[in-house]
């Protein structure tokens, strides 16, 4: 299997798919025969040229006893496996004309068939083969995998369940049930049976990659990444395993050591598309956004019609302020489908969400598990009526455009459609309007013991000459181009002079706040994070700093014991570390903000008063690694989720309960 670590309404960061080359093994023999079914489900290697050198490598020297295969046979077999398929094929047909029941000839040609595109006609000549021979676990085997070709995957589990009655260790039916429940979801199970064939055989490196896999979905880091050191280490030019041992250390934050793991996997395989997207990801995760580029239009040139790699193109181009290139690589995007339907194993409920082109959505990858909800995407700016009409049926809408900055061009079609949409809507577009960063003062600014700095909107290309001449707006200054997050090109100016040396950033506007020292008495710099769902607050971390731009990463929360005690102690009770009247202020908030699902960063001041740093709906929520340091925080993650979920029960059952 091969890893994808970006998409556009993403799975978690392992979500995997691909091909697998069978490995060679040894025959057992009956008798002085090998039956060709034994022979054949080797067959399926002929897209690949190892594959095929290794099985001619074996079958030329088992052939040097003629007697061993039926001539008619031995001669058909070696037409199929130099790829003269029509030779084949009619040699197999002559052999069923002489004997109709001969099952050989029957499931080779539905191994042909399967070679060719033709499920169908594959599961039909081997369906005839088992009728025939019914104890060969090979035919069940195959055939578990022509229904798999057709996405029949509960079928395709149990044709390989039935070769593992009749075989309970044949390697490949367990390998492919593995693959097959992983599909579904049951990592648990397909983790089981991933271990049942590396049992049996040790060296069996495909079976170790998709183990590891598996156990990077349940995110299981460390784990995964022994599984896939050592499916290199049993196939040293794997290239996927390496692929996918970047994608699990990029995951645990050791980006120079996932880098290293996507160089390695495109010196094996330099075409290699998946890879080159993944390093370009990786850079742009680094903000080296030369090499991102780079590396991403070298997967583009591999795979044009790449989504993801045209999507990390158009954030490059944003970030950069080439905002011409980036829509055009958004249009590349989305032009041809603007719907991405990510259907769930086990689905809970289907929700439609409203999703932006560009930055400034909710993360939902959490808020929204894979595995229990079937996401219906839609890029909401390349949305139509006709798309409107055929929509699948879903339960609930969430809007995930959560900054009013990306809204604008989305929000006339978005208007229209939800004003006629009968499902519960969270995260209406209406509520997210007033949460924009000029808005905010006036929304938050009345409450008890809250202070909402000054910000004003500035158009980009007067900003320098507007700024000094604002009411309400005094030195030092915080500007940031609209759009940003994060921190990106945020700057804090000190006088005019700085104003008049700032390089000016390509956006469509500015914005201008006014600067609060907001240092502690203990001279740290205290920047917390509420989530809000329905309206309730919910604390998610405390990032406790030396620097005025406080950022979790940077703050030293791994090497400080005592900030992490403290942050402890907020996520387990944040009225005893904010105070009781900060508390009440931050009740009051959510009630304000009016949003189903948002954020609040703030910090307080020396005198009791929430100092508000900005509230919307784009904050994102995660848990940590569970052997990671910062492990303690989940359970109070987990209750942000768990309250999401229920608050989507109550919304869906109530328009059961109307209806």
């Amino acid at each position: 299997m091969r890893v994808s670590a970006f998409r556009p309404s993403p799975r978690l960061a392992a979500r995997a798919c691909g091909n697998h080359p069978v490995p060679m093994r040894k025959f057992t023999h009956a008798g002085n025969h090998v039956t060709l079914a034994a022979q054949a489900r080797y067959i399926t290697a002929i897209n690949t040229q190892t594959g095929v050198k290794r099985y001619w490598s074996w079958l030329s020297s088992y052939l040097r006893d003629k007697r061993r295969l039926p001539m008619p046979l031995q001669t058909a077999l070696e037409h199929h496996l130099a790829g003269r398929l029509p030779q084949a094929e009619t040699l197999y047909r002559q052999i069923l004309q002489s004997d109709p029941h001969q099952p050989d000839a029957l499931y080779l040609l539905g191994v042909m068939a399967r070679q060719l595109g033709k499920p169908d006609l594959a599961i039909d000549f081997i369906l005839k083969a088992i009728s025939a021979s019914p104890g060969n676990p090979e035919y069940h085997n195959s055939l578990g995998n022509a229904f798999k070709d057709k996405n029949q995957f509960d079928e395709a589990a149990t044709r390989y369940r039935q070769a593992l009655q009749i075989k309970p260790d044949h390697v490949e039916a367990l390998f492919n049930l593995g693959n097959i429940l992983q599909q579904q979801y049951r990592l648990d199970d397909a983790i089981d049976c991933y271990r049942q064939a590396i049992e049996i055989r040790p060296d069996f490196a495909e079976a170790l990659n998709d183990l590891g896999v598996a156990l990077m979905t349940q995110g299981r880091l460390d784990e995964a990444g022994a599984s896939f050191n050592h499916a290199i280490a049993c196939k040293p030019d794997y290239a996927e395993a390496y692929n996918n041992l970047g994608v699990t250390l990029k995951n645990q934050k050791k980006m120079e050591a996932a880098i290293a793991c996507y160089h390695q996997a495109l010196a094996i395989k330099p075409d290699y598309a998946k890879a080159l997207f993944n390093l370009g990801s990786a850079y742009l995760i680094q903000k080296d956004f030369d090499q991102a580029e780079k590396w991403s239009q070298a997967s583009l040139d591999i795979n044009p019609h790449q989504v993801e790699a045209h999507q990390n193109l158009a954030l490059i181009m944003l970030e950069t302020g080439r905002l011409d290139e980036a829509q055009r690589y958004r249009d590349l995007a989305y032009r041809k489908q603007a719907i991405f339907i990510d259907t769930a194993p086990a689905p809970v409920r289907t929700v439609l969400v409203l999703w932006a082109a560009g930055k400034g959505n909710v993360p939902i990858d959490f808020l929204l598990p894979a595995k229990t909800h079937t996401r219906i995407t839609w890029m909401i700016e390349y949305a139509t009526e006709e798309q409107a009409q055929s929509l699948p049926s879903y339960d609930l809408v969430f809007n995930a455009i959560g900054d009013q900055d990306v809204t604008g061009p989305t929000g006339a079609f978005a208007a229209r459609f939800l004003g006629g949409c009968n499902k519960p809507i969270l995260n209406h577009p209406d509520a997210v309007a007033h949460t924009s960063r000029d808005r905010i003062p006036a929304l938050l600014g009345q409450i008890n013991q809250v202070l909402v700095p000054c910000t004003v909107r500035l158009d980009s290309k007067r900003f320098k000459e507007d700024l000094p001449k604002l009411p309400g707006i005094r030195m030092p200054v915080l500007v940031r181009p609209s759009g940003s997050h994060g921190g990106d090109h945020l700057v804090r100016l000190e006088s005019a002079d700085e104003l008049h040396d700032l390089a000016a950033w390509n956006a469509d506007a500015y914005y201008a706040t006014s600067y609060y020292d907001y240092r502690s008495t203990d001279g740290y710099y205290r920047k917390y994070r509420i989530a809000f769902v329905d309206r309730r607050p919910y604390p998610y971390h405390l990032a406790i700093g030396e620097n005025w731009m406080v950022h979790y990463e940077t703050a030293g929360m791994l090497d400080e014991s005592w900030k992490r005690a403290e942050e402890a102690l907020f996520l387990a009770n944040p009225g005893s570390v904010i105070g009781p009247q900060a508390m009440t202020a931050i009740e009051a908030i959510g009630r304000r903000l009016d949003l189903d699902y948002c954020g609040l960063d703030f910090s307080i001041l020396p005198d009791g008063r929430v100092l508000v740093f900005e509230a919307n709906a784009t904050m994102l929520i995660h848990p940590e690694d569970p052997n990671d340091i910062f492990h303690f925080k989940n359970p109070h993650v987990q209750r942000i989720f768990d309250a999401f979920d229920a608050l989507l029960t109550d919304r869906t059952n109530g328009v059961m309960n109307a209806t």
